[in-house]
């Protein structure tokens, strides 16, 4: 089930981030976030979370006013059960098929990901921020 946040998902959302954050960025330091540090990285965000036996199994959040992707991440006990695809489902209708993302370069599992999931790594050179190279990756667009 997606739904809309509540201050309930807070801390759940936070380890989430935490321990799925430390896989994915496995090459760089990455934060153990509690919930006044969640709020922090997702303020001013649209949040949907992904809940599956009434259990928080992952979440998206939205900067909505530039159509971004900021946060997609799911519990990693929980992967490869289409949560996450549900996540960027959901997305999508509530925000527009115009969102975009950046994704860090050597994070290839979320890359893997995206495409499978028909999204478009954008040709041009992303930046660089303390994670490493990043590359901007847009959504299919309508369909």
């Amino acid at each position: 089930m997606i739904r809309d946040f509540n201050p309930d998902d807070r801390e759940p959302c936070a380890r989430i981030l935490s321990k799925a954050g430390r896989l994915a960025f496995y090459w760089a330091e990455w934060p153990v976030f509690d919930g006044p540090g969640f709020d922090e990285v997702t303020k001013d965000e649209r949040i949907v979370v992904a809940e599956t036996r009434n259990q928080v199994a992952g979440f998206a959040a939205i900067y909505t006013p530039e159509n971004f992707l900021h946060h997609l991440y799911v519990d990693p006990d929980l992967a490869g059960r289409g949560i996450g695809a549900a996540l960027l489902g959901e997305a999508m209708k509530r925000y527009g098929p115009a969102l975009s993302l950046k994704c860090q370069t050597l994070n290839q599992a979320a890359r893997n990901f995206y495409r499978k999931c028909g999204w478009l790594e954008d040709g041009q050179p992303g930046g660089a921020d303390g994670l490493g190279s990043w590359l901007f990756i847009r959504s299919p667009g309508p369909r």
